[in-house]
Parts: C-alpha cells; sequence; structure tokens
C-alpha cells in the first residue's frame, strides 16, 4: 500500500473528525454558531454562565468526548480482534464481548453497587465481559486452534444467553429502574459527564497503548500460526492479552454508553482494505475511523427527529447489520469454493 494513500487516508479522517466534531458541537435544539464554539467553550471554563456556554461545556463537549472516545475503543479493538482471530468478521458485539459486559453492568446496577462507587459498574462489565470471552475462547479451541465459525457460533449463543439474564434482571427491577436499564442497554450518550470522559480517557488510552504493543506480533500473525510460532510469537499471550484488553475497553464503553454495536466491525474492515493490514497502522486510523463514526451517528441520532432523539446504538445497527450480513454472504461464498 502507497505511503501517499495511507498519508491522505490519515488526513481525510483528520478532517472529518474536526467537521464532525465541529457540527456536534453547533447543532441541536440550540444551534450555536461554529465561529462561537471556541469562545463559549472557553467562557464556560472560565466560569461564565450564559446559556451558550453551558450548552457547549456541560452538555456537548462531554457527549463529543465521550462519543469520540467509545468509537475509538470499539473501533480499535474490533481491528484487534479480527487481527488476531484472522477473520473480518470478529467484533466485540458478535463473539460476546458486550452483552457479557451488559450483563455484568445491569447486574451490578440491579444490585446498587452503582451508587456506591462510579467505578463498580465498569468493573462488574469488565469482569463479566472477560468471563464470557474466556468461557467462548476455551468452547472454539481445540487442541490449540480455535475455530472462527466455533467462536461466532458459540458468541451467538451466549449473546442469547447473556440477553436472557439481562431481560430476567429487567423484570426484576423496580419500573422507574427498567425504565432507565431499558434506554441505556439500547445505546445512548446523552447524559454524558465529565467524569465519564475521564474514566473513558484512561480505559481508551491505556486500551489502544496495549493493542499497539502487540501490532507486531499480530502482523506476524497474519501470516499464519504456524509461521508465528516460527519466528518466536507466543501464539497464546498474544491472543490472552488482546481478549483481556477488550473485555478491558468494552467493559468500559458498555457501562458508560450501554451496547453499541458493529463499530468495531465496520471501521477496521473497511480501513484494511484501504490502507492494507499493517496492524500498527490501522489501530491508529481505525481509533479516528471510529470517533468519526460515532459523531455523525450521534449526530443523526439527535437531528433526525428533532425535538426528541434517538439512541446512537439504533443508527450504528442500521448502518452495520447490513454490513455484517454482506460479510457473512461473502465468507459463505468463499467456503463453498474451496
Amino acid at each position: 500500500m502507497s505511503n501517499l494513500r495511507v498519508r491522505w487516508t490519515f488526513v481525510a479522517l483528520g478532517f472529518a473528525l474536526v467537521v464532525g466534531a465541529a457540527l456536534e458541537l453547533s447543532l441541536g435544539p440550540v444551534t450555536i454558531p461554529v465561529r462561537q464554539l471556541i469562545p463559549d467553550a472557553w467562557g464556560y471554563f472560565q466560569g461564565v454562565h450564559d446559556t451558550n456556554a453551558i450548552v457547549i461545556g456541560a452538555i456537548r463537549l462531554p457527549r463529543l468526548f465521550v462519543a469520540a472516545l467509545v468509537g475509538a475503543g470499539l473501533a480499535t479493538t474490533g481491528a484487534a480482534l479480527q487481527a488476531v482471530f484472522r477473520n473480518p468478521m470478529a467484533d466485540p458485539s458478535i463473539i460476546g464481548v458486550s452483552s457479557g459486559a451488559s450483563l455484568g453492568a445491569v447486574l451490578t446496577i440491579q444490585l446498587g453497587l452503582s451508587q456506591l462507587n462510579e467505578w463498580y459498574t465498569p468493573i462488574g462489565a469488565f469482569v463479566s465481559g472477560l468471563i464470557v470471552v474466556f468461557v467462548i475462547y476455551r468452547i472454539a479451541t481445540v487442541r490449540g486452534k480455535t475455530s472462527i465459525y466455533s467462536l461466532l457460533l458459540s458468541g451467538v449463543a451466549f449473546s442469547a444467553l447473556c440477553s436472557s439474564v439481562v431481560t430476567l434482571v429487567l423484570s426484576l427491577a423496580p419500573l422507574e429502574t427498567m425504565q432507565q436499564m431499558l434506554f441505556w442497554l439500547m445505546g445512548g450518550l446523552d447524559g454524558s459527564t465529565w467524569r465519564e470522559v475521564l474514566m473513558l480517557l484512561v480505559f481508551v488510552v491505556i486500551a489502544i497503548g496495549i493493542y499497539l504493543t502487540q501490532a507486531h506480533a499480530l502482523d506476524v500473525l497474519s501470516l499464519g500460526e504456524e509461521q508465528a510460532q516460527g519466528v518466536g510469537v507466543s501464539l497464546q499471550l498474544t491472543k490472552q492479552v488482546v481478549l483481556v484488553t477488550s473485555a478491558f475497553v468494552v467493559g468500559a464503553c458498555v457501562s458508560s454508553t450501554g451496547v453499541i454495536g458493529f463499530v468495531g466491525l465496520v471501521v477496521p474492515h473497511l480501513l484494511r482494505i484501504w490502507i492494507g493490514p499493517a496492524n500498527r497502522r490501522l489501530i491508529i486510523s481505525s481509533a479516528v475511523g471510529g470517533a468519526v463514526l460515532m459523531l455523525f451517528a450521534d449526530l443523526i441520532a439527535r437531528m433526525i427527529l428533532l425535538p426528541t432523539e434517538l439512541n446512537v446504538g439504533i443508527i450504528t445497527s442500521l448502518l452495520g447489520a447490513p454490513f455484517f450480513l454482506f460479510l457473512l454472504r461473502r465468507q459463505e461464498s468463499r467456503v463453498y469454493r474451496g
């Protein structure tokens, strides 16, 4: 892949990120001119409390950062999972990480632990997601080899199981708590706070850093497991690091926004086609691309039915589900052709 294409891809992604951020801050029930965004944001942090400053600093800026960080976390996780399993259909929401994390988060909310400490929800989501993903991994791994189709089928089965338990928890919850959980499970960014921004910043930056340390191993792994072992790459260690990290970051994202599907499927797959499979640049570009997708998806969710808004998870699912079916169909065609 030419360096020129890679450079222009990063330039285009950076430009799209700036445009998406400006539109996210400017548009809504209260429209704020683009030229006023920086002065109003600066005024909010200087103690100015007029309407525009509060809308920007207290509502839209936290929402923007949460959207961008969640998009970056999910997309880079998708890139790492696709590389480690050498399959374009690997995705946090498909292999069970997201559903496991959502179960853990719902249980912490129902048990009242989230009210004791705000970190209990992401911790519960992380632990639950980690348990689910390792059970799925063990089921799909026979004699040291991981079957991709067993992984996907196990992911679907455990997603259904986790969804059933979540439904049971919802049916036992008080009406007010149940409504809150249902809205949250659909994947939304309303009510984003600066505390969530800080929490996500820690989780996502650490996760991306870990993925980058594994980039070389993932590149070698793409040549095949036997070749990877021949050059001294520890397959099991690489897989375990990626799986633990995926549960770590997806748990944080799910605890903040609920389940947002297909970001980790669409973004890295398209970028891998466009700029090639080198994982270091793919992970970095996926972080920016995931942020861009989430910003524009949230913009559509907020603007399409003004003055009400849709959950951003609905928009990403409408975009991602057809793409997943297309990939599945193409994968089946390759299998039958031999």
